[in-house]
């Protein structure tokens, strides 16, 4: 289904009926249930980031970020660094893994990884881009370290754990570490659907911005 901002996607053929506006919810995994509404819901809980003013409408859902955090310790990027245009971001429910400017994405990964020490480090993933990877099968008990992003307007979306690691064998005992770099320092950011797992993100087309909110699927 077409949800873009283009004008031959669903939401502007739909417009008299929702007003260009929808919201979904991705759950934690393939065996729970998310959903998607269409039209104005409450939105009392949900923070809004505005799309940024483009010459030309961009048919994507961009959003602008101005920080990370791991374990509720931002780290010393500059907003530039997450795109040539300024820290624009594309928010992309097609996209499965977040990829971040090559700069963003090292220093990302490193604070991860330096919270992670103390599990057992796996050099290689089944999946080649996720390139840091844990086996925690001799952990009885694991804590993964919260990740948030900020965006304009003090909007702060903290990922959930399953948002932020995802398993890559069928016992679950190897999980990666679920953002991988985009291309050279011209390639921006794309915001993938692992990170928006059990967030209600929202879309006010008519309104020009996005919306999150925490634990929406349940």
């Amino acid at each position: 289904m077409g949800l873009s901002r283009a004008l031959t996607s669903f939401v502007y053929q739909t417009d008299t009926l929702f007003k260009k506006y929808f919201s979904y919810c991705l759950p934690s995994d393939y065996s729970s249930t998310g959903y998607i509404t269409f039209g104005k819901t409450n939105n009392n809980h949900i923070k809004f980031t505005p799309i940024p003013t483009t010459p030309q409408q961009s048919q994507f859902y961009d959003v602008v970020i101005t920080g990370i955090s791991v374990a509720g310790k931002k780290l010393p990027i500059k907003s530039s660094v997450f795109g040539k245009r300024g820290g624009v971001a594309i928010v992309d429910s097609g996209t499965v893994i977040t990829r971040l400017q090559l700069e963003a994405y090292a220093a990302l990964r490193s604070a991860f990884h330096k919270e992670m020490s103390h599990y057992h480090y796996k050099m290689a993933s089944p999946f080649k881009f996720l390139d840091t990877c844990y086996d925690l099968s001799s952990h009885k008990t694991v804590e993964i370290p919260k990740v948030s992003f900020f965006f304009k307007g003090g909007v702060e979306l903290e990922l959930d754990v399953k948002g932020t690691v995802i398993p890559v064998t069928d016992s679950g005992h190897v999980v990666c570490f679920a953002f991988a770099p985009n291309g050279g320092h011209a390639a921006g950011a794309i915001l993938g659907n692992i990170m928006q797992r059990t967030v209600q993100v929202v879309y006010d087309v008519e309104g020009r911005r996005v919306g999150f909110g925490p634990a929406a699927c349940t």
